[in-house]
């Protein structure tokens, strides 16, 4: 629920000054505590007084304090909200407006000018400081001296005495803490780091220039960028606080990100959605795949941002690989009889987790999948490339056959020692070496052999007269996102957990997890948001802020 509340302040003359404040929460809390969402500073209010809240279609006030709630003149303790109504606790006085756009409920609050004062209601002692026989003059000297005393003097003790510094801290009375601006984080803290490198301005603030002195624009952001503009002015030391303890610069809290993108979109429309926490409100998630693209002189890359549901969330490899034949519990065919294969024969987490190694046939096809061609060499393969490569392998081996290279070899040209081919035995054993070459190649690209995992095309006038269309897989599904799967490395955690591989029938298939797997351990950056066993996440558990790629693919 989004709650407008709007402060209103009268002027002598009678002119009224307003100031808007935004709520974003399923309550509003009134009350005289200071984690009230309205802090009313009035000792006649409970410390949490009453609740503004939706019921049904409709918005409820409610209290459970003795002194009640008073709406339109009437005291109560539980009343329905209507346009116009106003409502007294104390001096404090709300009124009930129509929300604008965006908004599902908005009320005014001031102070009721025709209120009792909270001093008519107390019995109060007046006492003066002549009654004490001091002067305010003797007042006002004794209470300078004393903080004299507590603020300058002890802490200097540390100066004369640094061994007391230490234990001068731990105790309640004041240190050198009073004008020490805190310790420095361990980034900053070098030999070489003085105060004038980042105060280069007496009593002025850090100014970004110093920042980016040290610390270069690929690591920052580059606040040209249209996206990013939104930024306006904001300091880098507005998110990035020295001098505290405990020394921490990189800010992890989910209001230092949600207070902006609640409502992103609103300002920068090239970014994706409005995000505010990832338990209760963040979108579905977007893959990064890798789509071929006709070109001119053959076929390109580009990356396609998509939804992991529909057809636009297929992948277009060019590759025919089904995982759940792969993943058979009974095993698969191999050249040393039934294999069980797991992912882990295949996907390899590159070190520290967060990609994997990538795919390649000699590495972890062919073990199953081999290139041989000729039953009487089974050691002998064909190359894993181009298909013109393949093809001249191919009529190498028949043409050494042919021409003596084994003696068992049907066909073979037999010659008499010292004597030489004619050029009509050449063309024939040439022919005939092309020709036996280029049916086993039909039988390897069409049936056998390539056609088991690429997209093969034949065109007789074309040299060679097959055509495989290139394999790109892709690397990362999600550039934007940090992720690492050995933290993700548990006894009660596998990889199907995640990815539905062995029920995946189709190369096109995306086995990527949506946001809901996610959720079952990952819950809201706010603790008391959270289901049980669920982990609190924030948005810079996932996400880099300072990102050049940010927009690109790596």
């Amino acid at each position: 629920m989004r709650y407008l509340i709007r402060f209103l302040t009268r002027g002598p003359a009678g002119g009224i000054e307003t100031h808007d404040r935004t709520y974003q929460g399923e309550a509003v809390t009134l009350g005289r505590a200071t984690d009230q969402v309205l802090h009313l500073k009035d000792r006649r209010v409970g410390l949490q007084h009453a609740r503004i809240e939706p019921k049904g279609e409709r918005f409820h006030i409610v209290t459970t304090a003795l002194a009640g709630i008073t709406v339109n003149g009437r005291s109560c303790r539980e009343a329905v909200l209507e346009t116009g109504d106003q409502i007294s606790m104390g001096a404090n006085l709300l009124t009930v407006i129509e929300p604008p756009p965006g908004f599902d409920f908005a009320f005014t609050f001031e102070l009721d000018p025709d209120a009792e004062p909270l001093e008519s209601t107390t019995d109060r002692q007046r006492l003066s400081l002549s009654a004490s026989g001091w002067s305010k003059r003797r007042w006002s000297w004794a209470a300078a001296l004393a903080v004299l005393g507590a603020t300058l003097l002890i802490p200097a003790v540390s100066l004369f005495a640094p061994e007391s510094a230490g234990w001068l801290r731990e105790t309640p009375l004041p240190s050198d803490r009073w004008w020490a601006a805190g310790p420095v984080h361990i980034a900053h803290g070098g030999e070489a780091a003085e105060c004038q490198s980042c105060h280069v301005t007496p009593f002025q603030r850090v100014r970004d220039a110093q920042c980016l002195a040290c610390h270069t624009a690929d690591r920052h952001v580059d606040t040209a960028e249209p996206a990013l503009a939104v930024l306006g002015a904001t300091r880098c030391a507005s998110c990035h606080v020295e001098h505290n303890e405990p020394a921490i610069l990189v800010e992890s809290r989910q209001q230092l990100c949600g207070d902006c993108h609640r409502d992103i979109a609103a300002e920068a429309a090239s970014l994706a959605a409005d995000v505010e926490d990832f338990g209760i409100a963040h979108p579905e998630f977007r893959v990064s795949l890798l789509q071929p693209v006709a070109v001119e002189d053959g076929i390109d890359w580009e990356v396609v941002r998509s939804v992991l549901t529909g057809a636009a969330g297929q992948d277009r490899s060019n590759l025919r690989f089904p995982h759940a034949d792969h993943l058979d519990p009974n095993g698969i065919n191999s050249p040393d009889g039934d294999r069980i294969l797991d992912c882990g024969d295949c996907h390899v987490p590159e070190p520290g987790g967060a990609l994997m190694q990538p795919i390649s046939m000699e590495q972890h096809c062919s073990g199953c999948h081999t290139l041989s061609f000729d039953p009487a060499d089974p050691e002998r393969e064909v190359p894993h490339g181009a298909p013109g490569a393949v093809v001249q392998e191919l009529i190498e081996y028949y043409s050494a056959r042919l021409l003596g290279g084994e003696a068992q070899s049907e066909g073979r040209v037999i010659l008499r020692p010292g004597q030489a081919l004619t050029a009509a035995e050449r063309d024939r054993a040439a022919a005939e070496a092309e020709q036996q070459a280029m049916t086993v190649a039909a039988d390897l690209f069409e049936r056998r052999a390539c056609a088991t995992c690429h997209e093969v095309s034949s065109d007789a006038d074309a040299s060679p007269p097959y055509r495989i269309e290139p394999v790109r897989l892709t690397q990362q599904f999600f550039p934007h996102a940090r992720f690492s799967h050995e933290a993700h490395d548990a006894e009660i955690a596998s990889c199907g957990d995640c990815h539905a591989a062995e029920t995946s029938e189709a190369s096109g298939d995306v086995l990527m997890p949506g946001i809901d797997s996610c959720r079952d351990c990952h819950g809201s950056g706010i603790t008391r948001r959270n289901q049980a066993g669920q982990m609190p996440t924030t948005c810079i558990v996932c996400h880099s802020f300072h990102s050049a790629a940010k927009g690109e693919y790596p």
